[in-house]
């Protein structure tokens, strides 16, 4: 799936907070166990379990550069532990040769725990990353073949994610496990409409009224579908809910207000402007102008005001290049 956008919710971005925190943390812990090993003496006393002690702390921050940062970070770790301890032994072991060769092992054994922690850590991620795009491929083939299932909508699973994305952002929300979710969910609304029959659901001209119940079957089918797949938890919600509407009187559970998950509340008012400025075999798309007006109108009831106050401050430029990037010029007025 293009830049990955399902796994980060975003493309990629450059250095951020956390991770200066995480490197401030690293840096924090090193001074922290280098302070107390060199302020408790070594030699023969009842304080020396402590400086003992200590000492094997200095694993602590390779560790967490491993899991942090990988092959560099850890070895960069290493090397700043390494040089405090060759003070140490300058300082406190000159002219003991076997005292000595002790603590060169232990930097030794500095070298090798950083060079396999971080090694393995580094195999792991290879191996989440890969899990992440095989899901990724999975879910995209899963929604490429709805959209192909029903011709007039095609890449209409991929441009409802994109804008979620957008409008998410706009909200607020981070995270890359919370934009995960909505895209996921947003990608995978319609899942459930693989139980609704083929004479339903590409049928011409307008359902019947029993026709039409099957079809409001399909967020619960969908959320039944996707349920036991753990990974998809936090998907689920969106959509189960993205028909619920703000007054209530949406389905299937009738939700009002902030019972409706936000995801969902997030979701209803890009997939109804996704609707109004496509083709469809029973309209004409509208332009920008004219469905963010339609939007406008239904503030309050079909939607969540302050959702589609935000919407409405995403810039035309941004929405106009996500619909040709998914099969759709977006007309201005």
């Amino acid at each position: 799936m293009e830049g990955g956008l399902l796994a980060t919710g975003m493309r990629s971005l450059p250095r951020n907070r956390p991770e200066w925190r995480r490197e401030g943390t690293v840096a924090a812990v090193v001074c922290a166990v280098a302070f107390g090993h060199f302020v408790t003496p070594a030699g023969l006393h009842e304080w020396h379990w402590l400086h003992i002690l200590l000492q094997k702390l200095f694993y602590l921050p390779i560790l967490m550069a491993a899991a942090w940062f990988g092959l560099r970070g850890t070895l960069l770790t290493a090397g700043a532990v390494s040089s405090v301890f060759m003070i140490h032994i300058l300082l406190d072991w000159g002219g003991y040769r076997m005292a000595q060769a002790d603590q060169v092992g232990e930097i030794a054994s500095f070298w090798v725990i950083a060079l396999t922690s971080s090694l393995l850590f580094d195999r792991e991620r290879r191996a989440l990353a890969e899990t992440a795009a095989a899901h990724e491929e999975t879910l995209a083939a899963l929604a490429s073949s709805l959209d192909l299932r029903e011709h007039e909508t095609s890449l209409h699973s991929r441009r409802v994610r994109e804008y979620t994305l957008l409008l998410a952002e706009r909200l607020g929300i981070k995270g890359e496990a919370a934009l995960a979710n909505i895209g996921t969910g947003a990608l995978l609304h319609d899942v459930g409409k693989i139980g609704v029959p083929d004479s339903i659901l590409l049928k011409k001209g307008a359902p019947t009224e029993e026709e039409w119940e099957r079809i409001r079957l399909h967020p619960e089918l969908g959320a039944s579908l996707i349920g036991p797949i753990r990974f998809l938890e936090g998907a689920r919600e969106i959509v189960l809910a993205h028909h619920e509407k703000f007054d209530g009187t949406g389905y299937p559970g009738g939700l009002a207000g902030e019972s409706i998950p936000l995801g969902a509340r997030i979701f209803a008012v890009v997939d109804v402007f996704d609707a109004l400025t496509t083709d469809r075999p029973y309209k004409a798309a509208l332009s920008y102008r004219s469905a963010v007006d339609s939007l406008a109108i239904e503030r309050g009831t079909h939607f969540d005001p302050d959702v589609v106050d935000a919407f409405l401050k995403i810039p035309y430029r941004d929405l106009a290049e996500t619909a040709a990037r998914n099969g759709v010029v977006l007309i201005s007025s």
